[in-house]
């Protein structure tokens, strides 16, 4: 996997994830990159608040990045419903985004991919019921303070990964993550009734923590 990243204090979170074929993983600070978006991609900051198209134009910046790492030529990334819409049949990928930094993903060999970048301490213990399961929170109870944030990027990268495949929205109790501690890998079981969103059995998640900060991906083969 191609890879650029240029936060310094974030360049963990970019080791330790798996080689992926013509796949490439880009991450950089929130800052104004509107100057460098594509025509129709500044079209779409007109109805945003200041602090939104910083965060858009940072992750279409990291998006165009992860273009030109696959020699892909550059393509306008617009949204519909907040979600990326991929221009190209050729390709799919991920955008996310946290207080400092965004992050894109794009391949063109695998049939799904999704990228989360989220702060450790954002999932609240008041939130856990609405987040995760019951058999979620029992075990999330026995493991460490971080894996209830871990578990809650990797159901949003999970997300990520199969809705271009799907097209439907998945909640929270839809989805159970296992994660494995000793390889830092977890899996997804869907248990809602989309058929084409039981493909993310199929899939196999990563993370690395940096800080205060977690990144997951979640790719499908």
């Amino acid at each position: 996997m191609r890879q650029a990243c240029e936060h310094p204090d974030l360049m963990p979170l970019t080791n330790g994830l798996p080689e992926l074929d013509g796949t490439a993983l880009v991450l950089a600070p929130i800052a104004d990159y509107r100057s460098q978006l594509m025509a129709t991609e500044t079209a779409v900051l007109a109805s945003m608040a200041e602090k939104r198209q910083q965060e858009f134009s940072s992750g279409r910046y990291c998006a165009h990045r992860c273009q030109a790492l696959l020699n892909i030529d550059p393509e306008p990334i617009l949204r519909q419903a907040r979600s990326p819409v991929w221009p190209s049949i050729g390709y799919t990928g991920s955008i996310s985004h946290c207080d400092i930094a965004a992050a894109a993903v794009i391949t063109t060999e695998l049939k799904g991919i999704g990228i989360d970048l989220e702060r450790t301490d954002r999932v609240k213990e008041k939130l856990f019921e609405a987040l995760f399961t019951q058999s979620e929170r029992a075990i999330l109870a026995g493991l460490p303070d971080i894996a209830p944030a871990i578990a809650f990027s990797a159901k949003e990268s999970g997300y990520k990964a199969i809705f271009p495949i799907g097209g439907q929205f998945i909640g929270f109790q839809e989805a159970t993550v296992t994660l494995d501690w000793s390889t830092q890998t977890f899996t997804i079981e869907y248990l809602g009734t989309h058929a084409p969103n039981s493909a993310l059995h199929s899939g196999t998640g990563h993370w690395q923590v940096a800080g205060n900060y977690v990144l997951t991906i979640f790719v499908m083969n």
